[in-house]
């Protein structure tokens, strides 16, 4: 139980999120038959590394925060003494290791399905290096919330790292990732920037510029999503006949959110922006199931939004903040 709350558990499901809406995309795209998940070992790695990145992040996070812990939150499991810092730091480290080579193993298991198999791993990397950076180094400077935003724009491509199909080779790429699924896990990544900046001073009454700025870019993330289906060609292939569709989804998606956003800005206190926040980190869910519905239909996009079941019956017993 303690270790469960180190990792903040109910969270680790917004990653998973990430890799299913990143799978089944470029799994749709490859005209592999998503409906048979040909590739199912593939799948478990990804979702095993991200789990293990994100965890270990969690984990860090914590380790690197034991001694403010001690003094303002002395029942998490560090400072409470549940979970001794050497053994956090080494099981934080370790996940990281293991979550690297396993994104690695997975671009092997199928040597005729992944188009790049070394990719897996080399994104999983990358996320790595952003999570120590942000848990280390950065947590308290103002490149915190982007770096945060990083961590989350290479799970969106931790998902999609594998697929079989790439996109044309005279189009904008980085690491044969395509325009449509740079901006899809950067719209994902500028809206996790904005959480991170409405969360900034969480514990206690937060500054209404702060937390305005958050929600700007919190907005800017979401539009980034909305314009998907004008991003020609794509492997996040959204027909542009959809765009109105997928808009019109993102804004009701929105609304709960933007609410909350309102109230926590009228009336800053811990409560109302910790209650904001965990709204946040739940629209995730919602978000990746949205650009999933456009693109692979609904039997996917509901197998996210399933992922919401988990989530809120282990928030009755850990917190996610």
């Amino acid at each position: 139980m303690a270790f469960g709350k180190l990792c903040r558990l109910p969270n680790l499901f917004t990653a998973w999120a990430d890799i299913f809406a990143g799978f089944f995309i470029v799994s749709a795209f490859s005209n592999l038959g998503i409906a048979n998940l040909n590739a199912p070992a593939i799948f478990v790695c990804l979702v095993l590394a991200s789990s293990l990145i994100y965890s270990a992040g969690m984990v860090l996070n914590d380790y690197y925060d034991r001694d403010i812990d001690a003094q303002q939150r002395p029942n998490r499991p560090i400072p409470s003494g549940a979970i001794a810092p050497q053994t956090a730091m080494l099981a934080g480290y370790g996940m990281l290791l293991v979550g690297c080579l396993v994104a690695l193993l997975g671009g092997y298991v199928y040597v005729d399905y992944a188009a790049i198999p070394w990719r897996g791993g080399v994104v999983a990397l990358a996320l790595s290096v952003c999570v120590v950076a942000y848990d280390a180094v950065l947590k308290r400077t103002f490149l915190a919330p982007w770096m945060m935003g990083a961590c989350r724009f290479f799970n969106i491509l931790l998902g999609m790292s594998l697929a079989k199909g790439l996109p044309l080779e005279d189009w904008p790429q980085l690491l044969s990732f395509d325009l449509g699924q740079l901006m899809f896990a950067g719209g994902i990544g500028l809206y996790i920037v904005g959480v991170t900046w409405f969360a900034r001073t969480e514990a206690t009454e937060s500054s209404r510029p702060m937390l305005i700025l958050g929600a700007g870019l919190m907005l800017a993330g979401i539009l980034m999503l909305a314009v998907l289906p004008f991003v020609q060609p794509s492997i996040v292939d959204v027909d542009r006949s959809q765009a109105f569709g997928l808009a019109g989804i993102l804004v009701l998606l929105s609304l709960s959110l933007i609410r909350r956003v309102v109230i926590a800005i009228m009336t800053p206190v811990p409560e109302n922006v910790q209650t904001t926040i965990k709204q946040a980190i739940l629209s995730l869910i919602f978000f990746n199931a949205a650009i999933t519905l456009a693109v692979c239909g609904t039997i996917w996009a509901v197998s996210i939004v399933a992922l919401l079941v988990p989530m809120l019956g282990l928030r009755r017993w850990m917190y996610s903040t």
